[in-house]
């Protein structure tokens, strides 16, 4: 057998641009998933986790409100928040960064894995996850229970297009483990069952097998009943995924965030690679039906919830660098290119490298090593008011604002209780729910949720609808304030 002499030349190169374009990766992944500050639902998973570990029972009805709640609480987070706790028990902040860190590592690299199994060029599947990494790290910067919808995503998408390629149907048993695990830590594998059924419609149009798919989407959604509500997880979910929630800033379509002045640099990310993306697809010369109807989807889910940029950042890593390499091969036919070893791919690879990284890191600071702590500061955390529940020793009932009531929970529970917090979906009927958002953006009419249930504290946002009401509330009284927090005591309280 004829032994192929590779150049020295060309492993000199090698041994320079490998160690590069890895270094030149890692800055990248530090600037973009490396943040110290704590998502607000991390509390109430930890909560859930301390009562399931440390008393030893599983609650299914609420424990940590004073206002009405479901008859059951619905918790579709549940398993996380079991994971959660003894990671942090143990290892404390470090030990969950490492560990969204380790979740964010092995979901890009199956984003790649995803490309080269297409057909992609190796090349082009890096050029197309960079500015696929920086969609997805705005839904991976906190640690939550979202990471995990991301990860079984991309690894449902993998095993699809491995089955769908080499046409090993038995790859697609790994769906149903996956499913049962991903319906306990998160209601996302919705989208998961969604990715299985769009897999089959795309095959049945480009008259290839579907069967496989559809079965093994039937038996996917059978394996979801594995889980501590049985059936009426599936009867929350259904509810879930129609529930209107315009108080939650995340939730709201492109044309929203546009008309609030909000995520103005996802949106205008995710618009751009749409377009991008659509542009490439449109004029391409082979068509495949069943990436056309997922990039279809994910864009739309894109569209109608900011949240979900995520889905299309991860389509887009996995879907174009196929798309990439077809029309670099057929520009090197027409003798376009400059040669076999044009330099092109590699200088966009280093231009698209920079761009993303100066336009994640615009101060320049040299950051080696990512963050490991895991902060609640203000005004985005009520710090201050902490401290003085804390000193004064406060037990009651707190009507909280919004984003801070699993943060009270996990601190101060049982010794407080909360009026509202970020479950409010699983735990309190619509008219509570309704009843407080009124109070919350300082309606007249919210004074009757004020009026009509025990607080003994009201712990809010400075100059908010809510705290404009409360200063003409003569039974209640102000006893503490910063630029972050107030808080307001009743009258008759000492």
């Amino acid at each position: 057998m004829e032994r192929r002499v590779i150049p020295l030349a060309v492993n000199r190169q090698a041994l320079v641009k490998i160690p590069l374009l890895g270094a030149g990766l890692y800055l990248l992944f530090v600037a973009l998933f490396s943040s110290p500050i704590a998502d607000y639902d991390l509390w109430g998973y930890l909560a859930f986790g301390r009562i399931f570990w440390e008393e030893g029972y599983f609650p299914f009805q609420d424990v940590f409100s004073y206002t009405p709640t479901k008859p059951i609480w619905i918790y579709h987070e549940w398993l996380t928040g079991v994971l959660f706790y003894p990671i942090y028990k143990v290892s404390g902040a470090a030990g969950l960064q490492l560990f969204r860190y380790i979740v964010v590592l092995i979901t890009i690299y199956l984003v790649y894995l995803t490309a080269i199994k297409k057909g992609g060029w190796p090349i082009w599947g890096l050029i197309a996850l960079v500015p696929a990494a920086l969609l997805i790290s705005f839904g991976y910067v906190p640690v939550r229970a979202q990471i995990f919808t991301y990860l079984f995503f991309i690894l449902t998408l993998y095993i699809l297009e491995s089955a769908k390629k080499d046409l090993k149907w038995s790859l697609l048993w790994w769906l149903l483990p996956i499913q049962a695990l991903w319906c306990n830590l998160h209601g996302g594998f919705l989208a998961g069952l969604g990715l299985i059924i769009l897999y089959g419609l795309g095959e049945g149009l480009s008259r290839r097998k579907t069967l496989p798919f559809l079965t093994i989407g039937a038996m996917a959604a059978l394996v979801t009943l594995v889980n501590p509500y049985g059936i009426q997880y599936w009867q929350y979910t259904i509810q879930a995924v129609s529930l209107p929630r315009p108080e939650i800033n995340e939730w709201v379509s492109i044309l929203g965030a546009f008309k609030r002045g909000i995520y103005g640099v996802p949106v205008i990310i995710f618009i751009v690679m749409t377009f991008s993306c659509s542009f490439l697809y449109v004029f391409r010369r082979r068509r495949d039906y069943t990436d056309i109807i997922v990039l279809a989807m994910t864009i739309y889910w894109g569209c109608s919830h900011v949240r979900h940029n995520v889905f299309f950042g991860l389509v887009f890593g996995s879907f174009l660098p196929l798309v990439l390499s077809e029309y670099w091969t057929t520009l090197k036919e027409r003798r376009l290119s400059g040669g076999s070893r044009s330099w092109f791919p590699q200088g966009v690879l280093v231009v698209i490298l920079l761009s993303v990284y100066l336009f994640s890191n615009p101060s320049l600071s040299f950051q080696v090593s990512p963050s490991f702590a895991l902060a609640t500061p203000s005004p985005q955390f009520p710090a201050g008011a902490y401290k003085w529940i804390k000193a004064k020793r406060f037990q009651g009932n707190i009507l909280p604002h919004f984003e801070w009531g699993e943060f009270l929970i996990w601190y101060f529970s049982p010794l407080c209780r909360v009026a509202m917090d970020g479950r409010y979906e699983t735990v309190y009927p619509d008219q509570v729910s309704r009843e407080y958002f009124l109070f919350l953006s300082g309606k007249e009419n919210g004074r009757d949720f004020l009026r009509k249930y025990p607080h003994d504290m009201v712990l809010i946002k400075p100059n908010t609808g809510a705290d404009f009401l409360m200063r003409t509330e003569p039974a209640w009284k102000e006893f503490y304030s910063d630029q972050g927090c107030v808080i307001y005591l009743r009258q008759t309280r000492n």
